[in-house]
């Protein structure tokens, strides 16, 4: 009897900030291998994009202009969001 299997193997490149925040989700899971924990990683996206009720095009806006706040300037997010004054 012959058994053949196929082997699929695919190259994604990322820049070095992303293959470290990677290697630092492997080595907190535990897990063996890059493949096991993007199985995990979209899993987990998965379920929470299913809870997302809105519109995702508002949500990518809204994070965007959340960027032009700056790191500590939550007083001013409705004036950059909205355009209104607190």
């Amino acid at each position: 009897m012959l058994l053949v299997t196929r082997i699929f193997v695919s190259v994604i490149r990322v820049n070095r900030e992303v293959r470290a925040k990677l290697e630092e989700l492997k080595r907190k899971t535990g897990v063996k291998s890059m493949s096991e924990l993007i199985k995990i990683l979209i899993e987990i996206s998965e379920k929470e994009l299913d809870k997302f009720k809105g519109d995702p095009k508002v949500f990518l806006r809204t994070l965007k202009a959340a960027g032009e706040a700056g790191r500590y300037d939550s007083e001013r997010v409705n004036e950059i969001l909205y355009g209104e004054k607190s």
